[in-house]
């Protein structure tokens, strides 16, 4: 296989991996706020708010970077009986279920939770709209460790249960979101980890560190193939592959945190940091700065190249300029992720 054709399989096959998402569904009763916390978690309105009855005749399918969010339609209900629930919706194909309910579980729920604890799935149990929790004697935890021990009776077992609110009246923190996010994490595996992290909001800089360490590890690939393209001896062929490989490079960078076109056009000209991203969308300016610094590699090689100078300048970017570019790029969308959660927690504390 010549060299264009392995850069073509690499890029193929780093984009498959991308296009493998991964899937949750929550399941609860209409009006628990399933949509909501959709969009909580993913910091956009992706998911139509409803209160619909159990007419529901189809899931709602949202799908967010590398996450695609199922919000079922109630289970054993006059529309889906729990006898063609899974024949309709093949609910075990999921990677993990999230039970969202706002007042006591309903035997519906029930049901369908010992249908995944047979099949060995992993489930998280949410109890949302907890703002509108209120007894005057009795504290907001006395309430929820009554919601706990309630939750354990009907299932037969303890649950964690994750208290959260929609209402944006608090910072995420206190609304339960992040702690819904990092239990979220803690029923997947790492890979799967890794493609939530990429799509969840990042409220907290936790979250963002960890976004730069999953596009760290984007940079990281995309230098492994510019060593083997820098081998390349054929003029024309290594500058168009490296460009590839750094197009791709950085729209996953973008991606990772959240960094989309929109946004961009929308400061474009108005904010430095957005600048040095847009140079990353258009292949003519990713040619222009990889060709500056393929200048940078060569004249450090010339002296020792004289003789092959021609074949020397028709080289691709070393492992090391491509990784040099990729860190640069990161660094930019790494900032500007960072400004723009500075902002948006002054404005949560206003």
């Amino acid at each position: 296989m010549d060299l264009q054709a392995a850069a073509d399989l690499f890029i193929k096959s780093w984009q498959k991996e991308s296009d493998k998402k991964l899937t949750i569904a929550l399941f609860g009763q209409p009006g628990s706020g399933k949509s909501s916390l959709i969009n909580e978690l993913v910091g956009e309105k992706v998911a139509e708010v409803s209160a619909t009855t159990d007419t529901t005749k189809k899931a709602q399918i949202v799908e967010f970077n590398d996450v695609i969010f199922v919000d079922l339609p109630g289970y054993d209900t006059s529309t889906f009986p729990s006898n063609k629930y899974f024949d309709s919706f093949s609910p075990f194909q999921y990677d993990l279920f999230i039970c969202v309910f706002s007042n006591k579980l309903v035997q519906a729920d029930k049901d369908f939770f010992r249908q995944i604890r047979l099949s060995l799935r992993e489930c998280i149990f949410v109890r949302n709209k907890v703002d509108s929790l209120y007894d005057a004697e009795k504290s907001k935890d006395d309430l929820k460790q009554e919601i706990r021990e309630d939750v354990a009776e009907q299932i037969g077992t303890p649950q964690e249960i994750i208290f959260t609110s929609c209402r944006r009246n608090d910072d995420p923190e206190a609304r339960g979101i992040t702690d819904l996010q990092d239990a979220i994490k803690r029923h997947l595996t790492p890979a799967k980890q890794d493609k939530f992290n990429r799509s969840a909001k990042a409220y907290t800089y936790k979250l963002l560190d960890e976004k730069k360490e999953l596009a760290l590890s984007e940079i990281r690939r995309a230098s492994a193939m510019a060593a083997g393209n820098g081998l390349n001896p054929i003029i024309g062929v290594d500058v168009g592959i490296d460009a590839k490989i750094m197009s791709a490079m950085y729209a996953n960078i973008r991606k990772t945190f959240a960094i989309t076109e929109v946004e961009i056009e929308n400061f474009k000209g108005s904010n430095f940091l957005v600048d040095k991203i847009s140079m990353g969308i258009k292949r003519e300016n990713i040619v222009a700065v990889m060709k500056t610094q393929i200048s940078k590699q060569m004249e450090k090689k010339l002296s020792k190249y004289i003789p092959v100078v021609g074949q020397a300048t028709a080289m691709g970017l070393s492992a090391g300029g491509m990784y040099y570019l990729g860190k640069s790029y990161l660094d930019s969308c790494y900032d500007f992720a960072d400004k723009r959660l500075q902002n948006e927690i002054k404005m949560r504390i206003k």
